[in-house]
C-alpha cells in the first residue's frame, strides 16, 4: 500500500515537477553569454534570467538590458524597456518619418547565400499620404552585406516606388543579422552564409503559432539535416544561436549527430527573459569541407494573463488531488487498523 501511495502521488505531481538543472553562465564577450549545464530530452538549452534588482530607468545597465539612461522615456536613444533605438526609428506605434505615411513590403528578409555571392531583392515602398514626402534609406549592422541603391527617396501622394536592394555572401560563412531602415519602418535581415561546397544542407523551422513565443515559454523548432551527395556516415556539428536583429547573442549550444541519411528531429529552446522584440534562431551544420547555415525568425511577446475562470481550474484541479491523497492516507489507517485487530483477535 505504501508503495502504490508513493507512485500515485509522483504520477499525481509530475506534470508540475520542475526537472531543469540550473544553467551555469560564463561571459564570452560583450554581446554574448553562453549557458551550460541545462539539459531536457539530452538535449542542453537555456537562456539566463536577469539578476535580482535590474531595474530599467535607474541608470544603471543591469541584467538583459542593453541600456539605461536614467529614465523610461523612449525617443531618446533609450527605450521605455532598456533597448537601443536605432537614429530615425520611433517608439512603437510610430509611423516612419515625421509626416510620412508609408507601406513597406516586405518587412522580412531570411536569405540563403553562398560565400563571394550577391543575390538582388525587391522592396517596394508606397506613399498612403495626401502629400509628397522625402524618406530615407539606411541599413543597421550590414556594412559588409548590403549595398542600397539610394540613401532617399521622393515619393508623390499615392505613389508606389520599387528599390533593388544587393544582399552580399562574404568570404566567411555564418549567420548575419541586421535592419534595413526606410522611412523609419524597420526591416528585418538575417543571411545565412554557407560554403560553396555543400556536402550537406540545414534547415531549422519555428513551429510556435505565427512564430510567436509568450515571454518565458519555450521556443519550439524543427531541424531537418539533409546530405548533398553519396551516402556516407558522417560526424556532424549542429551550433545554435538566439540572436536579436542587432548582432546581440543570447544563447549559443553545441551537439555533434552521426549522419547517414535525410533526418527530422525537435529542439525546445526555453525562453528566459528574452526581452519583447523579434529575433532569429540560427543554425551551423559544420562538417569536414565546409558549413551550411539556416534561421529562422520568431518574436516575444507578452504573456497572456491567467484568465479567473483558468485560475478557479487550477485551484479545483489542486483541491482534488488534496482528496485523493487524503482518502489514501485514510485507506492506509483503516488498512493498518484492521491489520491490528485482526493480530489481536488472534
Amino acid at each position: 500500500m505504501k508503495r502504490l501511495l508513493i507512485i500515485f502521488l509522483v504520477l499525481m505531481f509530475f506534470p508540475f515537477i520542475n526537472a531543469d538543472i540550473g544553467p551555469v553562465i560564463t561571459s564570452g564577450g560583450e554581446n554574448e553569454l553562453y549557458i551550460t549545464g541545462k539539459y531536457i530530452e539530452g538535449f542542453p538549452f537555456g537562456i539566463p534570467t536577469p539578476s535580482v534588482g535590474a531595474v530599467c530607468g535607474n541608470g544603471v545597465i543591469e541584467g538583459v538590458e542593453e541600456c539605461d539612461d536614467g529614465n523610461t522615456v523612449s525617443g531618446d536613444g533609450c527605450s521605455a524597456t532598456c533597448t537601443t533605438e536605432v537614429p530615425g526609428e520611433e517608439p512603437p506605434g510610430g509611423g516612419g518619418d515625421v509626416g510620412a505615411l508609408i507601406i513597406v513590403e516586405p518587412t522580412e528578409f531570411n536569405i540563403n547565400l553562398a560565400i563571394n555571392t550577391n543575390v538582388d531583392r525587391t522592396i517596394t515602398i508606397k506613399n498612403i499620404g495626401s502629400e509628397s514626402t522625402t524618406i530615407s534609406i539606411s541599413q543597421q549592422d550590414l556594412d559588409q552585406n548590403v549595398l542600397l541603391p539610394v540613401t532617399e527617396l521622393t515619393l508623390n501622394a499615392g505613389e508606389t516606388k520599387e528599390i533593388i536592394v544587393t544582399f552580399v555572401g562574404t568570404s566567411k560563412t555564418g549567420i548575419y543579422t541586421g535592419r534595413i531602415i526606410i522611412g523609419g519602418v524597420l526591416i528585418s535581415v538575417s543571411l545565412n552564409v554557407r560554403s560553396k561546397l555543400l556536402l550537406f544542407d540545414s534547415n531549422i523551422i519555428v513551429l510556435n503559432e505565427d512564430y510567436l513565443v509568450e515571454q518565458g515559454d519555450k521556443l519550439k523548432t524543427q531541424v531537418t539535416l539533409i546530405p548533398m551527395g553519396e551516402k556516407e556516415r558522417m560526424d556532424v556539428t549542429l551550433n545554435y544561436v538566439i540572436k536579436d536583429y542587432k548582432g546581440k547573442i543570447y544563447l549559443t549550444k553545441i551537439e555533434t549527430l552521426l549522419v547517414e541519411d535525410k533526418i527530422e528531429f525537435k529542439r525546445n529552446f526555453a525562453t528566459g527573459a528574452l526581452p519583447l522584440g523579434k529575433y532569429i534562431v540560427g543554425l551551423e551544420l559544420i562538417y569536414s569541407n565546409g558549413v551550411a547555415p539556416s534561421s529562422a525568425h520568431f518574436e516575444v511577446i507578452e504573456k497572456t494573463p491567467v484568465s479567473f475562470f483558468g485560475k478557479i481550474v487550477f485551484f479545483l484541479i489542486i483541491l482534488i488531488i488534496i482528496i485523493l491523497i487524503l482518502l489514501i492516507i485514510l485507506l492506509i489507517k483503516r488498512e493498518r487498523d484492521k491489520k491490528k485487530q485482526q493480530g489481536v483477535s488472534g
